[in-house]
């Protein structure tokens, strides 16, 4: 017997027990609960995974009832006519830093904030004008003044969550607006998505030079954009955006509870493309016995000096490598962290075919990333699917890659080598994470 269609009525009435039940949760472990004024918490801090379900089932309600309240065919007119300036303004507000020309505790004029960005007065107020109706700033009672949202205000806050803006919506985003082309000319007509990374959106994105170059790859774009002391700000950004992922997907967690760091002992450690070196401080401070080399592009470099604590130097350094070349460091254990998703097949495999040259028997390498494919994903709530659907068209996008389920990532493994034999795999939906021990038997 089929399930009767919900309506409104019902909708609503589920998504009052879900807000009660949540907002009970939140009392209950002593967390404070988000509102829309600019001196709220910006998150939900100390989040259990219970908590985090239901607050997704509760999104997911609200969507549907956001789809009835409008009807399918207004819904789909609205979002149409919306979602492209809503990125637009976004992405303008955060590119030119209307955060900082507002006092967090104030407010600002129109010309005040014009002056700051060093636009026309029309277009600060047009910009504000869309804003304000994404609960980006709120009317002030100054006429022509603005002041914070708590939206408004976590991007003021926060370089890193500026930074997550600006990777995913400048970086990232152009190349998805020629998509349809790219798939036409590249895709029609075959059985399977070219795994070639010059026949994708990127690339036929930069293929008209839009940043003053053409660029192979994101990976080139975002590590030379930019002239004179610009040159670079985009991989500048980037690992401070990665450093932010931290503290939204609790990374350091994820990171610690990988692996038995502490039976590890005094081992030897090369954290693959460590960005910063963000990670590698956290396990050295949990693990003291570990002895850490984070291996980057050069551009990371000053990133890791200006960051690394001056206790930790001893025993955490920087050392510049492409991991695409073979591995000269020899190590109880090499880290593959949030890598691997970004390259189609045959790239993944050269990463992990580059380590063979250092490896000894017994040398482990511990690949932590993203999956945004789980095997029971229908079972989750949609706005939790949303997260791994969303990234895999980026994916596809930007590198003709895709987020792999926890199966064709130990394929990769026995593609790149038979002699990596795989120990231990940990998969977990709600942390959007894979934990893969490999083990080399050469």
């Amino acid at each position: 017997m089929s399930q009767s269609p919900q309506t409104l009525v019902d909708l609503a009435a589920k998504v009052t027990e879900l807000s009660q039940s949540l907002t009970k949760l939140i009392s209950d472990n002593g967390m404070k609960a988000p509102t829309l004024e600019a001196d709220s918490v910006t998150s939900y801090e100390g989040m259990t995974a219970e908590i985090f379900l239901m607050r997704q089932q509760l999104v997911d309600v609200l969507n549907d009832m956001n789809i009835l309240a409008q009807g399918p065919s207004e819904s789909i007119f609205n979002y149409v006519h919306n979602c492209m300036p809503d990125t637009a303004v976004l992405n303008i507000l955060n590119y030119f830093d209307f955060w900082a020309a507002v006092p967090v505790d104030g407010s600002a004029s129109y010309q005040d904030i014009a002056k700051h960005t060093n636009l026309p007065l029309d277009v600060v107020r047009r910009v504000l004008e869309h804003g304000i109706t994404l609960q980006l700033f709120a009317r002030a009672e100054q006429p022509s003044h603005v002041k914070h949202t708590s939206r408004s205000a976590a991007l003021a806050k926060s370089a890193g969550l500026k930074a997550l803006v600006s990777t995913i919506l400048d970086d990232a985003g152009p190349p998805m607006s020629v998509m349809t082309e790219a798939l036409r000319r590249y895709s029609v007509g075959k059985q399977e998505l070219t795994t070639d990374m010059r026949e994708n959106a990127f690339t036929l994105f930069h293929s008209g030079a839009p940043y003053g170059r053409k660029y192979a790859n994101s990976w080139e774009f975002i590590e030379n954009d930019g002239e004179g002391e610009r040159k670079g700000w985009r991989q500048r950004n980037f690992v401070t955006f990665m450093n932010y992922l931290k503290d939204i997907f609790r990374l350091e967690n994820v990171i610690k509870d990988s692996y038995d760091w502490k039976a590890a002992g005094k081992a030897t450690v090369v954290d693959l493309g460590g960005s910063g070196g963000h990670d590698a401080f956290v396990l050295a401070k949990a693990f003291p016995d570990l002895d850490i080399t984070v291996q980057d592009l050069p551009e990371a470099g000053p990133v890791f000096e200006k960051d690394v604590p001056a206790e930790l130097k001893s025993r955490v350094r920087f050392m510049a490598h492409d991991f695409f070349k073979p591995q000269t460091v020899q190590a109880d254990i090499y880290m593959i962290k949030l890598i691997l998703h970004d390259w189609p097949d045959a790239e993944s495999i050269k990463i992990l075919r580059g380590l063979i040259p250092a490896l000894r028997p017994g040398s482990k390498v511990l690949f932590v990333d993203y999956v945004g494919k789980q095997g029971n994903a229908a079972e989750l709530p949609r706005s939790i699917q949303q997260m791994g659907t969303a990234t895999d068209m980026r994916m596809m996008a930007l590198f003709n890659a895709e987020e792999r389920p926890v199966e064709a990532w130990k394929e990769i493994f026995r593609k790149a080598d038979e002699r990596f034999e795989i120990q231990r795999v940990d998969a977990n939906a709600l942390t959007f994470y894979v934990a893969i021990e490999a083990v080399w038997r050469g």
